[in-house]
């Protein structure tokens, strides 16, 4: 099963086409977001999230009964760029809710330093304690994945630490919540209004528990190629990861056709890797985690 939320930073550019009609239907928030919950009704592996934007109190409750009918988990979600102006409404509706079968997710969204987020996310979760039993998760999540890597260009791949783990670490020591949950954006971030950028130089990302690797030459004109196996020469570099991301980088250097040989390839390989990095984080897979075959 698996949370899901309305993207709220999705810009609408056709809405005479039918899949942008049928999504745009459900951000109308009329008789509690109704529409929403009809969706996810559909979908038994959906947990949904709470749509709590410009609802009043009851609203809230009556679409939390709506989802409690359904015998789902569901989730609130607080976002630091779009922080609630109903918050003590979506507060006073979630504790009267009679249950404990909800999580909260509070989300940073991008910064540069996860670590200047510390106060913030405390002064949140401090907020949530006086209302919210302690028992009930709470998941802090943000991203420092740079917005630009035009400057990266090296011989060998560049280190960017991010500092999500020490993050949770220091929130979790000045709470008394029991349970303070790691979460980020799996080395993506938010999406930012704009046009249509140039396409990017060729590299390759590789992630670490908790550093990104880039190896990016704009001076030598890398290409794929070249970034994977500058990849695989450097310390950093696994191997045995057994996952699809580490298979794609190293097809990559027998040939760009049989790996990686576009950005939105690199992005996917990367993504696949830091997820397996941070769902087994410190820990090695149990046996059964790559049970289930893949093909490319």
């Amino acid at each position: 099963m698996y949370f899901l939320d309305l993207d709220r930073d999705y810009q609408f550019t056709n809405l005479e086409a039918t899949a942008q009609q049928e999504l745009a239907v459900l951000f109308e928030p009329q008789d509690c977001f109704k529409n929403w919950i009809e969706f996810v009704s559909q979908y038994p592996n959906v947990m949904p999230t709470i749509q709590t934007r410009g609802q009043s109190q009851d609203e809230i409750q009556q679409q939390i009964q709506r989802v409690q009918a359904l015998n789902r988990p569901y989730l609130l979600r607080i976002v630091r760029d779009r922080f609630p102006e109903n918050f003590v409404d979506i507060m006073d509706a979630f504790a009267s809710s009679g249950t404990a079968d909800f999580a909260i997710l509070i989300e940073g969204g991008w910064t540069r330093d996860p670590l200047q987020l510390a106060v913030w996310f405390t002064g949140v979760i401090s907020e949530i304690s006086t209302k919210i039993d302690a028992q009930i998760p709470i998941i802090i999540s943000c991203t420092s994945i740079p917005k630009m890597f035009s400057s990266f260009s090296s011989d060998t791949p560049t280190r960017i630490e991010f500092s999500n783990r020490v993050l949770l670490d220091q929130v979790s020591r000045n709470s008394n919540r029991a349970r303070i949950i790691y979460g980020d954006w799996a080395s993506t971030r938010p999406r930012e209004p704009g046009g249509f950028a140039s396409r990017p130089l060729d590299r390759i990302d590789y992630p670490g528990e908790q550093s990104w690797y880039i190896a990016r030459n704009k001076e030598d004109e890398w290409s794929f190629e070249d970034a994977a196996e500058a990849i695989l020469r450097s310390p950093y570099w696994d191997g045995n990861l057994g996952i699809w991301g580490e298979e794609m980088i190293q097809n990559t250097t027998i040939s760009q056709e049989l790996g990686i040989n576009t950005p939105q390839k690199n992005v996917a390989a990367r993504v696949n890797i830091h997820l397996h990095r941070q769902a087994f984080y410190g820990t090695s897979p149990p046996p059964g985690a790559f049970e289930e075959d893949w093909e490319d």
